[in-house]
């Protein structure tokens, strides 16, 4: 039964269930008021169950069927807060529902929720509500220190937005040791105390090196071991490509190639060849590690790929979704060995536009594997020493500069977005420590691999596309209207103007290059930001805004990327006349799932790396506190605003704290003081003092110097 009939059914019977003749009726009379075949009744207590599951629908005490909207209930994501409140978020309405501590049942963040309004609170910023039921369970398996008692004991979990302790009977501990770091399973939901619980793992002591880092890959569900079957399969794979395997490819092992990384890479997905043509174009060789040649759809190797969707990347560590002995041997392309490749080849006109393309797979022998940090003074430096290091590439590193800097152009020219602000990237040592946080800039080199590859990537989604072969997308929607009405509000605030009307991005790009250079620069840039859609994947060629293309994919990244990978199969599979109408069929029933699978994985890793990165930022400072430094406004609330220091480290800096009475002009978020006019606005550079470091919240505490 296919979803889309599912979807119509459910649409049907919940009208019907709205309109102002319904009375709740149960499954029996509804059949017959609708007139479901008998051997059609399975379908419609399916479709009831969905809509139940969904929130769509509630059951009266009779076992009568309502929907929520009638029976004034609203359905929703709950949000807590580490105060005990929270909220339900509502998809589609600005308004959120305060539910107060008292209020939220057996909630906890995350949780699909019931909640029925109590206070509409009218001229109010939000209704207050309660939670009447938990409609889904976002997850039951959390982190926490174990602390023992006599008859069990307790796990303090590490997300204070869970609340209480969860409780531990004596036979339920496992082995847990007073003070160590665990993941507990909630058995019991208890409303008014604790829940009960049972230890699930136990993954160490909370002083073992890197079980911080550990216990928030965990908390995040992230799979960190590979099971047997998985790694058995790996272990049989070869360690060098066997002739027969090259055999019937393109031979591209003599090209001058190289690939470009940062200097701790090991898992390389891409090399470049560039050719220099009559005509004053270029040929541009984009080579992609053949992945999808060692690991064949619905192997146990695919299968976990699937099931991880993306390697992680850690202040610390990398958690890989290919064994190492896969993204970092025999699909790496190192220098010095041949490797299986699938090549995108470009050919530019003389003003860097694709005029002619090809896509095969190859056999490809990278010579050198270049830095970015070497790359970036070779092409800024004309007395750089590395030149002699990479014999026969001196004209061929300047061309890859003049001709992504012709793609550059040529994006922007078409509105694609640049955003002017830093990354920070924490330094650690060999215990995790983090020893520094410096600037991540783009430079020279980067911005030549971001050009090729979002060549290869927009030509892969183009070709595929007008083939009509189902494909995964990488799709970033225009923003809502409403949002670019705040953002323009926001802007004028800060004295800033942003044009409305005809090319969005065009306009975004424009305002973006006008502010680079001002101090409220990289603010501006965030706000943008902020007010864009999430990028995700899409089995359908939605556009990408950011990227100013209507076609667009992600092909260069299958050693840490599915969807990657999942395209290097379809593209391998159509090379080799595999692709008939039952191929297309099973492609078009499989690739939603993928592409949802996908992107909620990606998001899940991002959240991940944010809060290992903010967690050992705080670490970073703890033998800071008291230190002063300089940093700029970057963020402004009610209760204080946020400064970013030079190494992109950020504190708040709470008004309560401050000398005199401050009032908060929301308007052009600005804190001016009443009686000495002293004021304090986004992008003002202050003088702070670091007053403390919360590891366990992962918050630093700012005052002014």
């Amino acid at each position: 039964m296919s979803k889309d009939y599912l979807k119509e059914k459910k649409e049907k019977i919940l009208g019907f269930m709205n309109t102002t003749e319904y009375t709740p009726m149960d499954k029996r009379d509804m059949g017959l008021i609708l007139g479901v075949p008998a051997d059609e009744m399975g379908t419609l207590e399916e479709v009831l169950q969905g809509l139940l599951a969904e929130g769509l629908v509630v059951l009266t005490k009779k076992k009568r069927y309502m929907s929520t909207a009638k029976a004034g209930l609203v359905s929703g994501s709950f949000s807590a807060t580490q105060k005990g409140f929270g909220f339900v978020l509502q998809p589609g309405d600005e308004r959120d529902i305060y539910i107060p501590y008292d209020n939220t049942g057996t909630a906890l963040h995350g949780d699909l929720v019931l909640c029925r309004i109590i206070d509409p609170s009218h001229g109010k910023p939000s209704p207050t509500g309660e939670v009447v039921s938990v409609l889904e369970r976002r997850k039951t398996h959390f982190v926490g220190t174990f602390e023992s008692t006599i008859n069990g004991g307790f796990v303090h979990p590490d997300d204070k937005r869970l609340g209480e302790p969860v409780a531990i009977f004596w036979k339920d501990e496992n082995g847990a040791q007073d003070g160590q770091k665990v993941q507990v399973k909630i058995t019991k939901f208890n409303d008014g105390q604790p829940h009960d619980g049972i230890i699930a793992q136990v993954l160490g002591d909370a002083t073992d090196i890197g079980i911080d880092v550990l216990a928030l890959v965990v908390e995040h569900e992230i799979p960190f071991t590979f099971p047997d079957n998985v790694l058995s399969q790996a272990n049989k794979l070869p360690q060098q490509v066997n002739p027969s395997d090259a055999a019937g490819r393109r031979d591209f092992r003599d090209l001058p190639t190289v690939t470009i990384d940062g200097e701790d890479t090991k898992d390389i997905d891409d090399a470049i060849s560039l050719e220099r043509l009559e005509n004053g174009g270029f040929r541009l060789y984009v080579h992609i590690a053949d992945v999808s040649h060692y690991v064949p759809h619905g192997t146990p190797l695919w299968k976990e790929a699937a099931k991880r969707a993306t390697s992680v990347y850690l202040a610390d560590r990398v958690i890989p979704m290919l064994p190492p002995n896969i993204s970092n041997g025999i699909c790496s392309l190192n220098p010095q060995v041949d490797r299986l490749a699938v090549s995108c080849i470009m050919d530019f006109d003389s003003g860097g536009k694709v005029v002619a393309h090809e896509i095969c797979k190859s056999v490809i022998h990278s010579d050198y594997a270049v830095t970015y940090t070497t790359l970036t003074d070779i092409l800024d430096n004309a007395d750089s020493v590395h030149r002699a290091s990479y014999p026969g590439f001196r004209d061929i590193f300047a061309d890859m500069g003049v001709l992504s800097a012709k793609l550059r152009k040529k994006r922007f020219g078409k509105g694609s977005l640049d955003f002017n602000f830093d990354e920070g990237k924490v330094v650690v040592d060999a215990s995790g420590k983090p020893v520094d946080v410096v600037r991540k800039s783009r430079n020279s080199a980067t911005s030549v691999i971001e050009e090729f590859m979002i060549c290869a990537n927009e030509v892969v989604a183009t070709e595929y596309f007008w083939m009509n072969i189902p494909f995964v997308y990488r799709v970033h929607e225009e923003p809502h209207q409403e949002k670019i009405e705040a953002l323009i509000q926001s802007l004028s605030a800060l004295g800033i103007s942003l044009k409305k009307g005809g090319n969005q991005a065009k306009n975004l790009q424009i305002l973006l290059e006008r502010v680079k250079d001002m101090p409220q620069g990289p603010t501006v840039s965030k706000q943008i930001l902020r007010s864009l859609k999430q990028a995700r994947y899409y089995p359908q060629p939605l556009g990408h805004f950011g990227l100013a293309s209507e076609y667009y994919s992600h092909f260069t990244s299958p050693i840490r990327r599915f969807p990657d990978l999942v395209i290097h199969g379809i593209i391998s599979d159509n090379l080799a006349g595999k692709v008939d109408a039952n191929y297309v069929e099973r492609l078009e029933e499989s690739l939603p799932d993928i592409c949802q699978h996908s992107s909620e994985n990606e998001r899940r890793a991002d959240a991940c790396a944010k809060e290992v990165e903010q967690m050992k930022k705080v670490e970073f400072m703890l033998d800071k506190v008291g230190g002063q430094f300089t940093g700029i406004i970057s963020h402004t609330t009610p209760s204080g605003f946020f400064v970013e220091l030079e190494n992109t480290v950020e504190g708040m800096v709470a008004i309560a704290g401050l000398e005199g009475y401050y009032e908060y002009h929301e308007n052009n978020y600005t804190f001016i003081n009443q009686k000495t006019k002293r004021s304090f606005s986004l992008g003002d550079k202050v003088e702070i003092i670091v007053a403390a470091a919360n590891l366990e919240l992962r918050r630093l505490d700012f005052v002014l110097a």
